[in-house]
């Protein structure tokens, strides 16, 4: 299959209930997931901005907000957040969370989230970039995990699931007194900026995540995609996951080597298309929504270890120029993220509405 021989239908934008007005300034993908009884859940937002909150619904087009949530562990300072754990390549953890991922176990109800989370936002006088002691960009990332024991409305924080085998700082800034660090030159930001897809065919958990890499000048040299996966018994628990290295999963989620699935592609989603009987993965291209173009593109595969070319959708729809894209059904039962022939997309970028459109794949 191929977006640019086949054209796909695009319909029109419209809002979402994912609006500022109702307190939701998302950034990245939204997390969503039906319990056991067919309810579907949703925890959109992020910390750093406006909170998350739990949204709930029998589908995609009528979620309304529960609550804002709580926690049972400390975000912010380095030595204060996160129960106070360093992060797996060794520097205390600090900074805020954004939810990518929902998964409410069926047999006893439990919710779990993974979470993206950066160092240089939210950690107050312990925020740290790769050039120095400060908040903002180009800070580090890491994948971790949280846990819920009352649907949704209060969380405890579990640990770290997903590092990169890159350490998250550099040579010229060293936090908490590490040593080493990657070069100034060229550095990667660390894992983050994923989906979380689980796959009930072959019983395991996905994580696609993104690493970006930069230079001495803060431009960015490369946007790449990796893989990981859990046994779904094991609960997608830290120490469980294994990064995809050269063609297989036996790297460790915490530090392993990786081998990247997708090259210029920058925060995927991952769903199953039950019409065309293949994984789809959408993720968005750096100079399309740099220059204004359409910046959604779909990659496939039929075993989630092989990515084809990630091929733009619609590159003349400017309302597309945004660089985050959730893919969903608007179905009242199912997998939220496998997907008909047509299917929703919902658009955003950081702090904005979000706004969804209706793709049709054409015979």
């Amino acid at each position: 299959m191929q977006l640019k021989d086949k054209g796909w239908q695009v319909g029109e934008t419209r809002l979402t209930q994912f609006t500022n007005d109702n307190g939701v300034y998302q950034d990245g993908n939204v997390a969503l997931c039906r319990d056991a009884e067919g309810t579907l859940w949703g925890l959109v937002g992020h910390v750093h901005l406006g909170g998350i909150t739990l949204w709930r619904g029998t589908c995609i087009d009528d979620l309304a907000k529960v609550c804002e949530v709580t926690y049972r562990f400390r975000m912010g300072r380095a030595g204060e957040a996160f129960h106070g754990l360093a992060y797996p390549d060794g520097p205390r953890s600090r900074g805020k969370i954004w939810p990518n991922g929902l998964w409410i176990d069926p047999d006893d109800g439990r919710f779990y989230c993974y979470v993206h989370n950066e160092t240089a936002w939210g950690a107050e006088d312990t925020s740290y970039t790769a050039f120095g002691l400060q908040e903002g960009e180009p800070d580090f990332r890491h994948i971790g995990l949280m846990i819920s024991d009352d649907q949704g409305r209060s969380w405890d924080f579990a640990g770290w699931i997903l590092t990169s085998a890159e350490p998250c700082w550099t040579e010229l800034f060293r936090p908490d007194g590490m040593e080493g660090g990657q070069s100034i030159d060229r550095f990667v930001l660390g894992a983050g900026d994923f989906c979380f897809y689980p796959n009930e065919r072959d019983g395991y958990f996905y994580i696609y995540y993104s690493q970006i890499t930069v230079d001495r000048a803060n431009e960015v040299k490369g946007d790449h995609i990796y893989a990981a996966r859990a046994p779904m018994a094991d609960k997608g628990l830290p120490g469980e996951w294994r990064k995809l290295y050269e063609g297989s999963f036996a790297e460790p989620g915490n530090g392993g080597r990786e081998t990247a699935v997708v090259s210029s592609g920058n925060v995927p989603f991952v769903s199953y298309n039950r019409h065309l009987r293949r994984y789809m993965m959408t993720s968005y291209r750096r100079e399309l929504w740099v220059s204004g173009r359409g910046a959604c593109q779909i990659s496939f595969s039929d075993d989630l270890l092989s990515w084809s070319e990630p091929v733009p959708l619609a590159l003349d729809r400017e309302d597309l120029s945004r660089p985050y894209f959730t893919v969903c059904n608007g179905d009242r039962e199912g997998l939220i993220q496998d997907t008909e022939r047509t299917f929703t997309l919902l658009i955003e970028t950081n702090g904005t509405d979000v706004y969804r459109a209706d793709v049709r794949i054409p015979d």
